[in-house]
């Protein structure tokens, strides 16, 4: 069950991503936040070229400082197909990495040592429990987040960078889709290998201490990325809804001499009529 809880709990983090990605669609075209967005996007391009090489892809086309793209191209036959499934995932565990060292960079100023919530059944139960427990998570992380000293400076960076790291891991709409095929893979490749080091141990129910401390690591940082992808949704909203007024105030700025011109030469018109 704790795998099947891994993908669910991944699916939710990308499906959050590809609400990031939707809400920020028109704001990235301005520059400021193209700046702003830089440091998730490389990170982002940097986890899928090397999950690419990884999986044996063939680069065509990389370009790790062009804040026009999101993603990089790469060709991928026979096993080395994973890196289509993979390479949209990566950047989830690749930002939620670097928040994590970020954060401990600035003093730890978040608390990110939460776990994702357990699935203990399949049933109605289980599945309430793990709502139950999504929810507890994200409440626990507002109130932290609301309790910080707001008075640093270094905080507001620490956000924003946050934001640039969402920004990095959040998937496009048109490769969601990809990305929880990534993760459903990755839950049943970890399965499988906790099932061989298992048989190989010798010991039932026992799960040696390298896959224990694989397994905690990709849990650990799956509930940062859900942290990060809360803090970023928030974010976006602020930013989407700041470009939007910005947009409508030049707007009008434009608009009003126009306006008034066509109003002068009306009278115009009419003095001389």
């Amino acid at each position: 069950m704790e795998f099947t809880a891994l993908f669910i709990w991944l699916t939710l983090c990308l499906v959050l991503g590809g609400l990031i990605s939707y809400v920020m669609a028109g704001a990235r075209s301005h520059r400021l936040v193209r700046l702003l967005a830089a440091p998730g996007l490389t990170i982002r391009k940097f986890t899928m070229t090397l999950t690419a090489l990884l999986c044996g892809a063939t680069l065509t086309r990389v370009r790790l400082y062009d804040l026009s793209s999101e993603d990089i191209d790469f060709q991928a036959e026979g096993a080395s197909s994973v890196a289509k499934v993979f390479a949209p995932l990566a950047p989830l565990f690749g930002c939620a990495l670097a928040m994590t060292i970020l954060n401990a960079a600035f003093g730890s100023p978040l608390k990110l040592s939460y776990s994702p919530p357990a699935l203990a059944s399949l049933d109605s139960g289980g599945l309430r429990g793990f709502v139950l427990g999504t929810w507890d998570l994200l409440a626990s992380s507002i109130r932290h987040g609301f309790s910080a000293d707001w008075s640093s400076p270094r905080l507001y960076i620490l956000f924003a960078l946050i934001f640039s790291l969402a920004l990095g891991a959040s998937a496009p709409m048109h490769r969601i889709r990809e990305a929880v095929l990534g993760s459903a893979l990755l839950a049943v490749s970890l399965a499988v290998l906790s099932s061989l080091a298992i048989r190989r141990a010798g010991v039932v129910a026992t799960t040696p201490g390298w896959f224990s401390g694989l397994q905690a690591l990709v849990v650990s940082l799956s509930g940062v990325a859900f942290i990060m992808m809360i803090h970023g949704m928030f974010a976006a909203l602020a930013v989407g809804l700041v470009v939007r007024v910005y947009e409508l105030v030049t707007r009008t700025g434009h608009m009003t001499p126009s306006r008034s011109t066509s109003r002068s030469s009306n009278r115009q018109w009419k003095d001389a009529a």
